[in-house]
């Protein structure tokens, strides 16, 4: 019994990193499902898609990816270069709950948005951050969203806040 307690005291640490691990990877490559989804809708919809931050499902929240987010077709553009709205007219086409596990989603924008061609509408280079409820460092995951709209993951050397 004793030995079965050693060995149970040295593996549950390693085991509960892991599974930290695997959550905050899944939920990054859920974020970059999110992108291909917006992308591949912009270009066979043949207009422009966005994505926000929501906390109902319904409108966008700025600064609360944490609690979900949305995809969207943006029938008028107007929501190019803001914080995005979604207007009557605009269709919804997918709604992302809140993420589990605590984990803490920050992106550098409040809108991400792709033309009709699937190039990312939004300026620059935006980079997603998912850091663990734990705020372990060696756990957190990054998404960079280039100028071509597609979305890579990033890990190690990561920082959270």
């Amino acid at each position: 019994m004793a030995i079965l307690g050693i060995l149970t005291a040295v593996a549950l640490p390693n085991f509960a990193d892991t599974v930290e691990s695997n959550v905050t990877n899944s939920q990054a490559k859920l974020f970059i499902t999110t992108l291909n989804l917006a992308r591949s809708e912009s270009i066979k919809r043949g207009t422009n898609v966005g994505i926000c931050p929501s906390n109902d499902g319904a409108d966008c929240a700025a600064g609360s990816w944490t609690t979900g987010w949305v995809v969207f077709v943006d029938a008028n553009g107007d929501s190019d270069g803001d914080t995005g709205s979604i207007d009557v007219g605009d269709t919804i086409i997918r709604v992302f709950d809140a993420l589990g596990a605590n984990s803490v989603l920050t992106v550098t924008t409040d809108f991400l948005e792709y033309n009709s061609r699937g190039f990312s509408a939004t300026a620059g280079v935006q980079t997603m951050l998912l850091c663990p409820s734990t705020g372990n460092s060696a756990n957190a995951r990054s998404v960079e969203i280039g100028l071509s709209g597609r979305g890579r993951r990033i890990e190690g050397g990561l920082v959270c806040p």
